[in-house]
């Protein structure tokens, strides 16, 4: 009887310390655990694809500047924030204050663009809006390398001004004013250029740029381009708007 005892107490002795080893979960590797992190987070090309206060490092959008953001933050792709309809481009929609695709446009058209102003399409010299005698008001540049041309002409010698003011959101910006020929589409020699505003001073009276020529009669194009080649409208990258006169 003792040994029979004996007997089964060592089985139960295993039974309790050896368990049920293939229940066990094996310990994940660091480099594991970090390739499952580095899944989850949003992959990106440049810092355009990532949302405001995120960058783009190593091909994923990680916190950028200021304190850091909420977890998972930088892992939402970047939106264009709207109140109606008429913020968003066309093909998109204002949905919880959001720009969406309708569903209406293949390819989806891109929602994080600004809608075009009234003066497109005016994107070349051969179709350019014109300059009609009271200030061209609201452009904007609401895609990425967008520019303005606008023609203007005088029937007498003069100095011939373009001002470029009430700047909203306004970065890098450049204004050409060109000698054209009307009759056949073509320009002539550039007259004028600027890329810096009148004066450095951070004041109203300064945030504007400024061409002048001598000029003859005849017709006469100005361009002004964004400079900084960058979509418009995402929710950290609020769409640049300008004035225009010509006198």
């Amino acid at each position: 009887m003792n040994i029979v005892r004996y007997s089964v107490a060592v089985v139960s002795l295993c039974v309790m310390a050896c368990g049920n080893v293939d229940e066990t979960p094996a310990p994940e590797s660091s480099a594991e655990v970090l390739e499952e992190q580095a899944s989850e987070l949003r992959t990106c090309s440049t810092s355009l694809d990532c949302r405001s206060g995120c960058g783009c490092s190593n091909g994923v959008c990680t916190t950028a500047f200021g304190p850091p953001p909420p977890a998972g933050y930088c892992d939402v792709p970047p939106v264009r924030a709207c109140n109606t309809g008429a913020d968003c481009t066309n093909g998109c929609l204002c949905s919880n204050n959001v720009c969406v695709n309708d569903g209406g446009f293949s390819p989806p058209a891109n929602c994080l663009l600004a809608r075009a102003d009234s003066y497109e399409s005016d994107n070349s010299h051969t179709s350019a809006s014109s300059y009609v005698g009271t200030p061209q008001l609201n452009h904007n540049f609401h895609r990425a390398g967008d520019q303005d041309w606008v023609l203007g002409a005088t029937n007498i010698n003069m100095l011939m001004t373009v001002e470029i003011y009430n700047l909203r959101n306004i970065g890098g910006l450049r204004v050409e004013l060109y000698a054209y020929d009307f009759d056949t589409r073509t320009l002539g020699a550039l007259l004028a250029s600027t890329s810096t505003t009148v004066c450095s001073d951070i004041a109203q009276h300064c945030m504007k740029f400024k061409v002048s020529a001598n000029v003859a009669p005849g017709v006469y194009a100005v361009k002004v381009v964004d400079t900084r080649n960058v979509p418009a409208g995402s929710d950290w990258r609020p769409t640049p708007t300008y004035d225009l006169k010509w006198y």
